[in-house]
């Protein structure tokens, strides 16, 4: 239960006017921050992450070689690309779950039959929380970052978890 602050009128959580003054009530429900690193997440911009410029590939590459890359290079995707525009994204997930043993049987397809296609994007200047909860209910652990429409970069859950590490020890020296 929620109390109007214009009457004291008890209200049910989360409704938006109060039942008795009509007055809104939508301010009392947003979420809040407890701690000092969901205040960061929720201040903090997704370009503090300093996002990594993305690797990509044309949708047309064989899937082989999109794996090598992968391997050569230590990341985790690479964003598939079409006439300068990103088409999709692949990542080790979909190499393990699409792919998984036919790899060496499916190297010479091109990688757009096995990315995820249109993939779900956050701005520069998201909040952190609000690009790690589309990650959580997306279940990704990669997601493009948009500079002004164009993709200028990639973060990954491993990103977010060194920030909230370094948040919690700077707190904790402070």
């Amino acid at each position: 239960m929620i109390t109007c602050p214009f009457c004291d009128e008890e209200n049910l959580d989360g409704v938006d006017e109060c039942a008795e003054c009509g007055q809104p009530l939508d301010f009392l429900s947003k979420p809040r921050a407890n701690s000092s690193v969901e205040r960061s997440l929720v201040k903090d911009r997704v370009y503090m992450l300093s996002p990594r410029k993305p690797l990509s590939v044309d949708a047309a590459t064989p899937v082989r070689d999109v794996l090598k890359l992968l391997v050569d290079e230590k990341i985790g995707c690479v964003v598939v690309m079409q006439n300068d525009e990103m088409v999709g994204i692949f990542t080790e997930r979909d190499a393990l779950m699409r792919l998984n043993t036919e790899a060496v049987r499916l190297g010479d397809r091109p990688i757009a039959d096995y990315m995820t296609p249109s993939p779900e994007t956050v701005d520069i200047d998201a909040s952190i929380a609000f690009a790690l909860h589309k990650m959580a209910i997306g279940g990704y652990r990669h997601i493009p970052v948009l500079s002004d429409g164009k993709t200028s970069g990639v973060i990954s859950v491993r990103d977010i978890l060194r920030y909230i590490t370094e948040d919690l020890l700077s707190a904790a020296l402070a």
